[in-house]
This record gives structure tokens, C-alpha cells and sequence, in this order.
């Protein structure tokens, strides 16, 4: 597949994905079977007023260590399948397996932006005044492009700096994790696709199925850090806007 026509679906994806996104408040909210409080947590932050994020954050973490676990698993496979050992799986193993890992990327790709406006909404909440980006925007920016390269880096040091001290928060400085998990990003995702969508240009398709090989495989083991650096960023927001939240009631 053409390099251009590779970026034409990802971002005709990720549009559809924003527009999911939009609609998921909505849907959930009206929908919410015998008043589960997974629903409320997750449908939207409409109203004022903080709101407790412990159950959203729980549901975050816990589908991220899913997908690290997964990306686990899938290096210790090809690990395996690089010592020369013969791996295969029944075929409702592999089914099960492929419909876990699209439930696993679904529900990161709606929980954690939602999570990040819940976290932007409530550092508002905490009287972070004039902060640039919106609750909604917060969430949106992880799906448009081209601001997608680097708007959800901007959302989540801001969301850290009004944590830290909500009533100055443009006086506080960001954390180097938030360098280090961008970065990690921008390379297990774009440059994944661009280093695949350069091989398929310039190699033979032998050669640029061996290169799409080891680049898939190198961008799984940056995974790894990358998502422990997010559990590590939601962990510490998490505990900052709740510790000033108790500490206000107090």
C-alpha cells in the first residue's frame, strides 16, 4: 500500500474515532443498565463541581497493564519464533487472542482520553483558572491531526502543572516524563509507519517485509516503557488532584 494512502486511512481512523469519542458521552449517559456506576463514570464530566476520578482511573490503569501485558506476550512469542521454535496456536485460541487485543486498543483509545478530560475538568474544578485547553479539547486533540503530534503532549503537562498547584499553575514547571512518554510515542507509532512506509518505497517487497518485521518488533519493545510512563503519569495526577480535593474538604 501506497505511503500516502497508508496516512489517508489512519486518519480517516482517527477521525471516526473522535467522532465516536464525541458521541460516547451521550450514548452511555442515556443508556446506563440498572444505574451501573461503570457507566456514570465513564460518560462525560457535564455539570461543575469535582468529580471523583478513582473508578475512571482504575478502569484506565487496568486496561493499560492489559496492553502491556499483551505486548508482553507478543515479545515473548517472537522471541520464541526467533529461536528457531514452531508456535502455533488452536484457532480459537488466536480468535480469542485477536478479539482481546481489539477490545484492549478499543478501550484505551476511549478511556484514555476521557480520562484526560476528567483530569482537565477537575483541575478546573480545583481553581486552575485560565488554562488554554478545554475538557473537550483535551480529549479531542489525541484524534486530530496534525495537532495530534503534539497537542496531547501540551494537554497533559498542563493538566500536571494545574495539579501541582492549581492556583499557580503557570508558575509551576512540567516533569521530564512527560518528554520521555511523548517521545517514546511519536516513535513506536509514527515512526513505525514511516520507517514501513519508506521501506515499501524504496526496497524490494522482500526486503521490506524483513525491515516491517524487525521496525513491528522494535516498536513493541518501545511499548513497554512507553505505557509505564502513562501508568506512572495518570498514577501521579491521579494522587495530586485527590490529595488537594481532600485537602480542601478538610
Amino acid at each position: 500500500m501506497p505511503f500516502r494512502a497508508v496516512l489517508n486511512q489512519l486518519n480517516a481512523w482517527k477521525g471516526s474515532c473522535f467522532h465516536a469519542l464525541v458521541r460516547f458521552q451521550n450514548v452511555f449517559a442515556a443508556w446506563n443498565p440498572r444505574g451501573d456506576r461503570f457507566w456514570t463514570t465513564v460518560a462525560g464530566d457535564s455539570g461543575s463541581g469535582f468529580r471523583d476520578p478513582t473508578n475512571l482511573t482504575r478502569w484506565t490503569k487496568s486496561f493499560l497493564y492489559a496492553h502491556l501485558a499483551l505486548v508482553l506476550s507478543r515479545l515473548c512469542f517472537s522471541a520464541v519464533e526467533q529461536a528457531g521454535a514452531s508456535l502455533e496456536l488452536p484457532s480459537p485460541i488466536r480468535v480469542i487472542s485477536i478479539a482481546l487485543q481489539l477490545l484492549v486498543f478499543y478501550g484505551n483509545c476511549v478511556l484514555v482520553p476521557v480520562w484526560t478530560r476528567r483530569a482537565n475538568h477537575n483541575a478546573r474544578q480545583l481553581g486552575a483558572c485560565g488554562m488554554t485547553f478545554t475538557p473537550g479539547w483535551a480529549a479531542g486533540w489525541y484524534f486530530l491531526p496534525p495537532g495530534l503530534l503534539w497537542k496531547p503532549y501540551k494537554v497533559m503537562t498542563e493538566i500536571w502543572r494545574a495539579s501541582v498547584d492549581p492556583t499557580d499553575w503557570e508558575g509551576q514547571r512540567g516533569s521530564p516524563l512527560f518528554g520521555w512518554w511523548w517521545a517514546l510515542w511519536l516513535a513506536a507509532t509514527w515512526g513505525e509507519l514511516l520507517v514501513y512506509g519508506v521501506a515499501t518505497l524504496m526496497l524490494e517487497p522482500g526486503d521490506a517485509q524483513t525491515v516491517d518485521g524487525a521496525v513491528g518488533l522494535a516498536g513493541r519493545m518501545l511499548h513497554v516503557p512507553l505505557t509505564l510512563f502513562l501508568l506512572t503519569i495518570i498514577s501521579k495526577i491521579h494522587r495530586l488532584q485527590v490529595g488537594h480535593y481532600d485537602g480542601d474538604r478538610s
